[in-house]
This record gives structure tokens, sequence and C-alpha cells, in this order.
């Protein structure tokens, strides 16, 4: 007897890949005390404006990352669509900027100093501006990813990067962490899958607040939410864009501030390394210990000497300290790797990427990692200590060999 064959079964197509994001023009931010070359900063066309079909970023945002730019110049500074500065944006400033460029003033001197990288940047304590809001603790689970709400693969993401931890010192950033207020404190992590803690740590989006609602019924509020700043995210772009951050800690106002500003600052590099003269601010450290901040006029060679090298880490001095020796036994090594796949913070390094070390050092004798992504491309060169490198060589050695007899056994 026949029987009826079965319906034939329906699949999903993978959604499509949401790429709109790339087909629009940065909008630019330039800097009017230098008449060539000037482009400060640029920020993708993310935010729609309500009342036109074009698409500009958020003003406050765009506002903010100027003046950290500007060493937290809060207080005297903004926007303007000439480089006389007559003619001051209009905007409000939770309004949409949409024009093509903008220049961004600092009242009192046109040739204002900038910061150029992270590590040279001072946090302003006591100056967080009042519209960066305290945090109102939620109900929400702190174990599920704060943009998702997935409550698989989730990492615990760091906000001031643990490889940041010298800047953690240095700014006494332990004064607003929970015991032990290290930097690895829970006011300073924020649960994040694993695919979003990638793009939050290759700085393709920032957490800000803007004035907003998820109920229309409901009175708009200040509300931390995601923002896109980079293209390399486009992806991400609608789904993941002012999107309501969850599992925010109560004290994490400041740590949230400082991570803004460590992706805003990557942003300035291409500026620093023009290879013009740049007037900069700098972190200076004194034999007794002290830290200064000064301003002074580099060259454009000195500049590329100093923050010119390749990778996400290459916005801060080349001076200081980038590399750690794995020091030892085999045991401690495996340690330090398996560390850097949980909790990255830019170094995003799994299983696989120690063979790629590996394999790196026997095809070409380098200690490279592969790149996290192309905007960024860390800078996370492995360096083994002599004993540790040729353990791992041995052993790599006579794994091999024993797999060959085990083939040729076969």
């Amino acid at each position: 007897m026949a029987t009826t064959a079965p319906p034939p079964l329906q699949v999903h197509l993978p959604p499509a890949k949401q790429v709109e994001l790339n087909s629009r023009e940065d909008i630019l931010f330039l800097h009017p005390g230098y008449d060539s070359r000037n482009i400060l900063l640029s920020l993708p066309r993310v935010d729609g404006a309500t009342s036109t079909s074009t698409y500009g970023v958020h003003h406050r945002t765009a506002l903010l990352a100027c003046q950290i730019i500007a060493r937290n110049a809060f207080a005297n500074s903004f926007l303007a669509l000439d480089k006389a500065g007559q003619q001051r944006v209009q905007e409000p400033l939770d309004g949409i900027l949409t024009n093509a460029e903008y220049y961004f003033f600092v009242q009192g001197s046109v040739l204002y100093p900038i910061v150029p990288s992270f590590r040279d940047w001072e946090f302003p304590h006591g100056r967080i501006p009042d519209w960066w809001p305290a945090i109102t603790p939620t109900s929400v689970s702190s174990e599920d990813c704060a943009v998702t709400n997935a409550g698989y693969a989730v990492d615990e993401a760091h906000l001031v990067p643990k490889e940041e931890q010298d800047w953690y010192i240095d700014n006494s950033m332990k004064r607003y962490g929970l015991d032990p207020p290290d930097i690895d404190n829970k006011a300073n992590i924020l649960p994040l899958r694993k695919d979003i803690h990638y793009v939050f740590d290759t700085r393709g989006f920032v957490v800000v607040p803007k004035i907003c609602t998820t109920d229309p019924s409901l009175q708009p509020s200040p509300q931390y939410v995601t923002h896109i700043i980079s293209r390399n995210a486009a992806e991400l772009w609608p789904t993941h864009h002012n999107t309501l951050v969850r599992s925010l800690h109560a004290e994490s106002r400041a740590y949230l501030f400082a991570r803004f500003a460590w992706a805003i600052l990557f942003r300035v590099k291409p500026f620093i390394i023009e290879g013009l003269e740049r007037y900069v601010i700098r972190i200076s450290r004194a034999e007794a210990g002290g830290i200064e901040y000064k301003a002074k006029s580099y060259t454009g060679t000195e500049l590329r000497d100093t923050y010119g090298g390749g990778g996400s880490k290459s916005a801060t001095p080349l001076n200081a300290k980038k590399r750690k020796s794995l020091q030892g036994s085999a045991a401690n090594d495996e340690a330090s790797f398996t560390e850097s796949s949980r909790d990255s913070d830019s170094d995003m390094m799994d299983t696989d990427s120690l063979w790629d070390v590996m394999s790196d050092q026997r095809g070409n004798g380098g200690n490279r990692i592969q790149e996290s992504s192309e905007e960024t491309a860390p800078d996370t060169k492995v360096c083994l200590a002599p004993d540790i490198e040729a353990d791992l060589r041995e052993a790599l050695r006579k794994g091999m060999a024993q797999q060959q007899e085990t083939v040729l056994e076969d």
C-alpha cells in the first residue's frame, strides 16, 4: 500500500546582512587650529533624524567625544558650522547632527591641545558631566548579556580593559570600585554574549546615556543605551544600536565614562600620526614617581615614532609597557592563555589562537597572533620566556613525531 510522502521540511535562511550603514559617509569633526589635514574625529551616521529621512549622530554624544579629546573641555566648548566659529550649531543637545562636517571649538584658544591616547588622558574626578546619570539598580539578572539578554555564551567584559591596568592605577580608579577595588571588581564588569563582547572590545560600540523610553506611555528619561561608533560594526545596526543596556552595576558610572573615552581616543590616532606638527597633552612621570600632564608641540616624526605602531594598542605611547613575558611553569603558561580566552578585553585569543602562535613560530620565527579585526589589528604579540618556548617547541615536536608513528603503524 502506497504511503503519502511527508510534506517537505521548511527551513529558515540566515538573516540578510545589514550593511546599509557602510553606504553612508561619516560625519567629520574638524580642529579649527589647522588649515589642512584637520579631521580630529569621524563618526558614522547611525541616528535617524526625526524631521527628515537622513541619518546623523546624536549631538550630545559627538560633543562629549570632542570634549574628551580636548582634555575634558566640558564647560567651555561648542560645535560650529564654520572655521571662524561664528555659526554655532543650533541643534538641541539631544537632537541629531546631519551636516557633513563640524568644527569643534574650545573657548579661549583656537589651537587647543588634544589628548593623543587613552594613557595620556586624565580621568575627570568630580567633573563627569551631570547628564551622565547615576545608575539605578534593576532586578534584571546580572549573569545575562546586558545587550541581547542571552543567558548562554556570556563573558564578563571589563569596562576599563585589563590591559589598561597602569592607567587604572595612575588615575586612582579604585575609588569607584567594590572590595577589593582592583580592575576586576564587579563595578568594572559588564556581562556580554561572546560576539557582542568581541565587538565591544574592538571599539565597535560604546554605552552612553540618551533621553529615551521603552514605553510611549512613560515620560522619557536618561537611559544607558548602545551607540555604534564604527562602520566595522555595521552588521549590528540597527538591531543593536540604541539598545537599552541592562545588568549595569549601580557603581559603574565612572567606569562607563572611562570606557567611552577609551574607545573614542583610539579614533584620534589618524590625526596624530599624519605627519604634521601637533599640539598635544602627554603624561609625564617624574623620577620621584609623580605624574604631570604637559602640553607641548611635537613634530610629525616624533608623533609617528611614539604612536605609530600597528594595532589597537598603538594609540598608546610605544614606550609604555606593551608586552608581558610569561614566566613560570608550563601549567601557569596554559592558565594565562585560558584566562585570555575567557576574558580577553581586546586580545580575543582562544585555544585555536594558541595553535596559530605555535604554527607561526615554526613557520617564520615570528611571535604574532592573528588580528581580531581589520580596524583594530590588535598588537598582541606574545613573548615567551626562552625556557618555556623551548619546552613548547619540544612538546610540539614530540607530538608530531608520535602522530607520524601512529600513521605508519596503521
